[in-house]
């Protein structure tokens, strides 16, 4: 197993590598002009590559729950995925709340903006 330095070295490299992946999954939806399908696209990459999840119940050892869950589906190696998936939908349902707040404030503010400013729509 993994002593403390080197198992946080390997989450070193993880999270350059999922913000190197995350950056690649941005830039390939900043092609769709509507942000509303954009946005949340983004969410929920942002959440399958970052929610990291106990490998044990009550251990101190952590992994990406996306990766425990392929794992445990693909290989059959434990009881794990139910686990797994749990923790990825309730990340993905606060997530999508706070999407969801931060859209609807500022399509609010955009309306206000516009309306304040008309003069700003037409140059």
């Amino acid at each position: 197993m993994f002593n403390e330095a080197e198992y946080q070295s390997v989450w070193w490299v993880y999270i350059a590598a999922a913000a190197g992946c995350w950056l690649v999954w941005w830039k390939l939806t900043a092609l769709t002009r509507w942000w509303f399908v954009r946005e949340p696209l983004c969410v929920i990459m942002a959440v399958l590559l970052f929610t990291p999840m106990a490998v044990e119940q009550g251990g101190g050892w952590y992994a990406p729950a996306f990766l425990i869950y392929l794992l445990d589906t693909i290989l059959s190696t434990g009881d794990n995925g139910p686990r797994a998936l749990a923790e990825i939908s309730i990340t993905l349902s606060v997530a999508a709340v706070c999407w969801l707040v931060y859209a609807a404030i500022r399509v609010v503010a955009t309306r206000w903006w516009r309306r304040a400013h008309p003069a700003d729509e037409a140059g």
